[in-house]
């Protein structure tokens, strides 16, 4: 039946089997909503992001209010989160970024969430998605931003972007400000949020190429396949956590990097 199966596909067939879990979930589970002429419209993307967010706040929110003496399995996985965000996350150059923590913990676990959830087979892998992780990554700039402005002054802020004492003051002075802001403003978001998107992305196409060997190449091509398969499904979990912990760390350091701006130079 897989022989047959395989010979009965062509490459567009094969390839739609694989992709179909990009292709296919804007249109999946779709609750039609148009409000002002604007399309609204609740989708399979959607739906996952928002499961990722409601078991992010069973796990931070609700967790750290139904604290007991004799904790049960449920406080210990929320107590040792926040050990771990406490040792891991904040305070990563001074003990002010540590009012941060509560942002860049639940960023991490909502990450890990969201991670997570889109390996379960038939789910949406949502940080696969450059638009999503894009939107993070520009929450992250805003904020910054705002803290680098809000902590220095606006002048000292971006005085910061050139170092003290460049000869050639005419040439290099616009030119070193120019390559921190593009820096700043655009390299920094943006491989935060492509770093996070495609090794998310191309853990779940390798997984589903393997598979695909199967229906493309038959039966034996199993016996290769699946246990290849399993072992890089089981990589693909630390990728989760790391990749999570990657944006989490990130954003702290970036946030903090802004705090202490003027102390750096």
């Amino acid at each position: 039946m897989m022989n047959t199966l395989a010979q009965g596909l062509t490459q567009e067939e094969l390839q739609k089997e694989i992709l179909h879990t990009w292709s296919e979930a804007k249109e999946t589970w779709v609750i039609h909503i148009e409000l002002f002429g604007i399309d609204l419209s609740i989708n399979k993307i959607i739906w996952f992001l928002w499961i990722g967010a409601a078991v992010t706040f069973l796990i931070l929110f609700i967790g750290s209010r139904a604290l007991k003496n004799r904790p049960g399995a449920y406080q210990v996985i929320v107590e040792e989160l926040y050990g771990f965000g406490r040792r891991n996350l904040a305070g990563q150059m001074g003990e002010e970024g540590l009012r941060w923590l509560p942002y860049t913990l639940s960023l991490f676990v909502f990450l890990l969430v969201l991670n997570i959830i889109g390996l379960f087979p038939g789910s949406y892998p949502v940080t696969s998605n450059i638009t999503f992780t894009m939107v993070l990554a520009s929450f992250t700039l805003i904020i910054y931003i705002t803290v680098g402005i809000k902590r220095n002054g606006v002048g000292t802020y971006f005085k910061n972007f050139v170092p003290e004492g460049m000869p050639f003051k005419i040439v290099m002075v616009p030119f070193m400000f120019f390559i921190e802001a593009l820096q700043e403003f655009v390299t920094r978001p943006l491989t935060l949020a492509v770093r996070l998107y495609a090794n998310i992305l191309a853990g779940h196409i390798i997984i589903f190429l393997f598979l695909g060997f199967i229906l493309y190449l038959g039966t034996f091509a199993a016996l290769v396949s699946v246990p290849l398969t399993i072992v890089f499904y089981a990589f693909e979990i630390f990728v989760a956590i790391i990749q999570a912990y990657i944006f989490a760390i990130l954003t702290q350091i970036y946030i903090e990097l802004a705090i202490y701006a003027d102390e750096q130079h």
